[in-house]
């Protein structure tokens, strides 16, 4: 009884520690080429204000052509991509920061069909 008394003390002192805490981030395993995604960045718990940041292979997805992030409310940020490609391919990461901490997730995107580079331009192969 003391044992059980005693882990949920702990996981209540974590969860009102006011750090940032994320859900896990999901694409779409069925994604071809020319179809919309998008993914969400939800924060579970922690104190406002938070701060968001996404990331591409470890670069940041600030201006770059075809792909919008929006802040949809205080504990949300919404990755939007117009129309995937082979250049979509990637390990995405959302960062979310508060003064008292940080939590990040990340997820692959993985477009279907395979690609090759014909004079500068991504080709779909069709077999």
């Amino acid at each position: 009884m003391i044992v059980v008394l005693c882990c949920v003390f702990l996981s209540t002192a974590s969860a009102d520690s006011g750090e940032p805490k994320l859900k896990s981030l999901h694409f779409s395993s069925e994604l071809e080429l020319g179809m919309r995604e998008s993914v969400h960045c939800h924060v579970l718990y922690g104190d406002p204000p938070f701060e968001f940041l996404w990331f591409k292979d470890g670069k940041s997805l600030l201006d770059v052509q075809g792909i919008s992030v929006r802040k949809t409310d205080d504990y949300d940020s919404k990755l939007i991509i117009s129309k995937v490609d082979a250049d979509s391919n990637g390990n995405y990461t959302c960062r979310v920061s508060n003064p008292k901490g940080f939590d990040e997730k990340w997820a692959v995107l993985s477009v279907k069909g395979v690609f090759c580079d014909l004079f500068g331009v991504k080709v779909k192969l069709v077999v």
